[in-house]
């Protein structure tokens, strides 16, 4: 019963979203879509991706960038498909295959995980610092700024690594971000950040199901939520904004895990 139960739950959320979103509402609301505007998206999608692979290319020396590339994309297909970051094992897996320790990619990978999370928080703070003006948000972004700093001697990278990757990190969440404003064609604002960032956040529920359907709408849509936002208008952009990420995940991550299972790379 308890393995049936994320199962159960997803799908009283997936009714719950179609109660709310009736088929024909969608397809509407997806006519809205540009190709103007999904090309761009995913430019900005496919900048985002780019940036996260060279920030693991600066953790992790001896790899290329070609080779982290492949790496992160099938990283991040499989997680948005898997249930609960199952899809986090293919980064031990495919980093083994290349000849990274263990004990070496776990650290980069803890270490990478914490500046995503730190990358949201930063960023949320100085948009709401520039959209309410007040100059402590500013200097409460600066101190997680110095955060990962601490953690340096821990994960064995030098200052000067986690620094770009700190950078990059917080680049990759801006970039991404800007895929959802450019699809849209929205207003940035902390609101929708904070929305975004809950999707960003959903895969971590122990009952994410393979795609998220439902969680990651529910995710997204519950902080604006509390902000008194109307729900059917939050619930139809977290499903389009979903069904991108799959689809943009699925054409980088989809050849990725087919050439990391086809070519041999020298350990």
């Amino acid at each position: 019963m308890k393995k049936l139960f994320p199962l159960i739950l997803s799908l009283a959320f997936l009714i719950l979203l179609f109660y709310y979103l009736p088929p024909e509402e969608i397809l509407s609301f997806l006519r809205l879509i540009t190709i103007e505007s999904f090309l761009l998206a995913s430019f900005f999608y496919g900048l985002s991706h780019l940036t996260r692979s060279i920030r693991w290319k600066i953790l992790l020396e001896d790899l290329s960038l070609f080779q982290t590339f492949l790496i992160n994309s099938a990283n991040v297909f499989l997680n948005n498909l898997l249930p609960a970051r199952t899809g986090e094992l293919s980064w031990f897996y495919y980093s083994k295959r290349m000849g990274v320790e263990l004990k070496k990619s776990l650290g980069v990978f803890l270490l990478g995980r914490l500046l995503d999370l730190l990358g949201l928080v930063v960023v949320f703070l100085f948009l709401y610092a520039l959209q309410s003006g007040r100059i402590e948000f500013y200097l409460v972004s600066g101190l997680f700024v110095l955060l990962p700093f601490f953690f340096v001697k821990f994960m064995k990278t030098s200052i000067t690594s986690t620094a770009f990757a700190y950078l990059l990190s917080g680049l990759s969440v801006i970039l991404k971000f800007s895929s959802l404003v450019v699809l849209m064609d929205a207003e940035p604002s902390v609101g929708l950040f904070l929305s975004f960032s809950g999707g960003e956040l959903s895969s971590v529920l122990p009952i994410h199901t393979f795609g998220g359907f439902g969680t990651y709408e529910l995710s997204f849509s519950l902080p604006q939520k509390l902000l008194s936002e109307p729900l059917k208008d939050l619930l139809q952009m977290a499903f389009v904004f979903h069904v991108f990420l799959l689809l943009s995940s699925a054409l980088y991550g989809l050849p990725s895990v087919y050439l990391l299972h086809r070519k041999k790379f020298k350990p």
